[in-house]
C-alpha cells in the first residue's frame, strides 16, 4: 500500500504528545510523507529488509479520529501511536536514538543522554516475521519498561513484529542502552525517545542579550593551534569542546574559567577543521567535527569534496579525560560547485547536520544540510541547498564573512558569527527551525575578537560564548548573558 491510516489513542486531549512509528518491509527506500502537524524525528534502516520511522506531534483541540501517512512506494506497512500526557508540549523532545540490529534476537537502542529529570522514556522495536501467525510473545521490551502493546502484521514472508513499551525516568544525565528481546534471530530496529516532563527546567529563549561580555577565563593548552570552534557538551556539564583549525587535537574545558579538563586527538587527520557541535547520534551523544575549509587549509590543490567527522562524545566522570577519539567520516559534496566553509550546526533534537558557506565578496551565505536519513559513513552525500543568507553590508568586508553557527538548545533559531559581529535568525512563533533561515538576522552584542571564529549557546539558552582564532594563546573565552 502507498498509504497508512493508524487511529488517535483513545481519551488524548489538547496538550498530549503523540509518538508514531511507522515501518515497513522490503522497501528501504522508501520516503514517508507525514500528515499536517507531524514532525519526523528520525528513521532506521536495514539494508534491505525493514525501515522505521519516529514521528510526534502536540495534540490540538480538535485532532481527527485517524492520522494517513502516505509513501512514495508501494509496500507492506504497520504504525502505532502512543499518547503521553504531563509531557512539556512546547518543548516535548529530550533526546532521541535508535539502531538496525542485523539478524539478531537482541533489539538494542543506543544510549542518550537526557536534560530533564523525570521524563519518560517511549522504546519501539519493530522485527521482520516470516510466519503464518503471531507468536505468543512477540518482542520482550526492555526490563522496567510497560508495554501498551505487543503484536504483528501478518503478510506470508513480509509480515513484521513491532511493539512499543514505556518507562518513567529518574535523574537526568546518561540513560543505559535500553535493550529488548525476541525469540527470534531477525533483523530488526530499536528506537528511543525521552519526553521532557510539562514544568521542567530547559532550555528558554529570549530576545534581549546584555550589551557588554565577560571574559570568564583563558585557554593555554599547547595542544590548540588556532581556535576555529566551540560546542557545549551534551554528556559532561558544565564542559565546551574547542578544537585546532589545522590539527587533530581538541579539548574540553570548564565553561566558568576555559580550564582544561580534557585533551583529546581525532582519530583523523583534518585538510582543514572549521567548527565543532555536538548532538544526537546512535551512540546517543556525538560530536561533529567540520572538514569544511576550502582555501586554508594544507598545500594545494583545494579540494572539491568535504567531510564532516562524527565522534562518540567522551564521559569525563568516567574518566575518560585523554587519547585518540575515533569516529565515522560522511564525505560530502554541493549540489553545484564546491564551497568555502566555515559553519557546522547540528540539530539538537532530530540530528540534521547544517553546513554555511563564507562568501568573502558579497557577503552572500548558502545554508545547505545533509540528506535524512544520513548515508552509511564514507558514503558520498550530495548536499540540499535550503536557503540564501545575505549577511547585512557595510564598510567592513569581514563583518559579512561568515565563520562560525550555533543551534539554539529549543532549536527555534540559531547564530550565525563572523569575524566582526553576532547575528541571531529567529523562526516565526509556531513555525519549524529552517523558516529562521529566512528571518532577518538581529545583531547581537560582538565580543570584540578581531578574528572571531568560535560561537556556542549555553546548554539552556541563557547565553552564548566565544572565543578569537587571531589572538595568541591563551584564548580568552567570552560569554554574553540574555536579560
Amino acid at each position: 500500500m502507498t498509504s497508512l491510516s493508524v487511529p488517535k489513542p483513545a481519551g488524548v486531549v489538547q496538550g498530549d504528545v503523540l509518538i508514531a512509528r511507522i515501518a515497513n518491509r522490503d522497501h528501504v527506500e522508501a520516503v514517508i510523507t507525514p500528515p499536517a502537524g507531524w514532525t519526523l524525528l528520525r528513521s532506521d534502516q536495514s539494508a534491505s529488509a525493514v525501515k522505521s520511522w519516529v514521528l510526534w506531534k502536540v495534540a490540538t483541540g480538535a485532532e481527527p479520529a485517524s492520522y494517513s501517512f502516505g509513501f512514495n512506494v508501494s509496500a507492506n506497512v504497520a504504525g502505532s501511536i502512543v499518547a503521553f500526557s504531563g509531557v512539556d508540549p512546547v518543548n516535548p523532545i529530550d533526546a532521541v536514538s535508535g539502531q538496525k540490529n542485523g539478524n539478531s534476537a537482541t533489539l538494542a537502542a543506543p544510549a542518550v543522554t537526557t536534560s530533564a529529570a523525570n521524563g519518560v522514556a517511549v522504546w519501539f522495536g519493530t522485527q521482520v516475521w516470516a510466519g503464518s501467525a503471531c507468536p505468543a510473545s512477540p518482542i520482550q521490551p526492555p526490563a522496567g519498561f510497560t508495554e501498551p502493546f505487543d503484536t504483528c502484521l501478518l503478510s506470508s514472508s513480509t509480515g513484521l513484529l513491532f511493539d512499543a513499551a514505556y518507562a518513567q525516568l529518574g535523574a537526568a544525565g546518561l540513560q543505559p542502552a535500553w535493550t529488548g528481546s525476541s525469540p527470534f534471530p531477525n533483523t530488526n530496529t530499536a528506537q528511543v525517545v525521552t519526553l521532557r516532563p510539562a514544568g521542567a527546567p530547559s532550555c528558554t529563549v529570549g530576545d534581549n542579550f546584555a550589551s557588554t561580555f565577560t571574559t570568564l577565563g583563558n585557554l593555554t593548552s599547547t595542544d590548540i593551534v588556532e581556535i576555529s570552534g566551540l560546542a557545549a557538551s551534551r554528556v559532561n556539564p558544565g564542559i565546551l569542546y574547542a578544537h585546532s583549525e589545522n590539527n587533530a587535537n581538541f579539548v574540553a574545558i570548564n565553561k566558568t574559567n576555559a580550564a582544561v579538563v580534557g585533551s583529546y586527538v581525532a582519530g583523523v587527520f583534518p585538510w582543514d577543521w572549521e567548527d565543532i557541535a555536538t548532538g544526537p547520534c546512535p551512540a546517543g551523544s556525538c560530536i561533529y567535527m567540520a572538514d569544511i575549509g576550502k582555501a586554508s587549509g594544507h598545500p594545494p590543490p583545494e579540494p572539491t569534496t568535504f567531510a564532516v567527522y562524527r565522534m562518540k562524545e567522551p564521559n569525563i566522570a568516567a574518566g575518560e579525560t585523554s587519547g585518540t577519539v575515533s569516529g565515522d567520516r560522511f564525505p560530502f559534496q554541493y549540489p553545484d560547485t564546491p564551497q568555502n566553509a566555515e559553519a557546522l550546526m547540528v540539530h539538537p533534537t532530530t540530528g540534521d547536520i547544517y553546513v554555511i558557506t563564507k562568501n568573502s565578496a558579497t557577503g552572500l551565505s548558502k545554508a545547505y544540510k545533509f540528506p535524512k536519513p544520513l548515508p552509511a559513513p564514507n558514503t558520498m552525500s550530495t548536499l540540499i541547498h535550503v536557503a540564501d543568507l545575505q549577511l547585512p553590508a557595510g564598510a567592513d568586508v569581514h563583518a559579512w564573512e561568515a565563520t562560525a553557527a550555533a543551534i539554539h538548545p529549543c532549536a527555534n533559531r540559531f547564530l550565525l558569527r563572523t569575524y566582526r559581529a553576532v547575528y541571531e535568525y529567529r523562526a516565526p512563533a509556531g513555525g519549524s527551525f529552517e523558516s529562521a533561515f529566512f528571518a532577518s538576522p538581529v545583531a547581537l552584542t560582538d565580543t570584540k575578537e578581531g578574528q572571531g571564529e568560535s560561537i556556542e549557546y549555553e546548554p539552556d539558552g541563557s547565553g552564548y560564548f566565544t572565543m578569537t582564532e587571531r589572538e595568541a594563546a591563551p584564548y580568552p573565552l567570552k560569554r554574553v548573558a540574555r536579560q
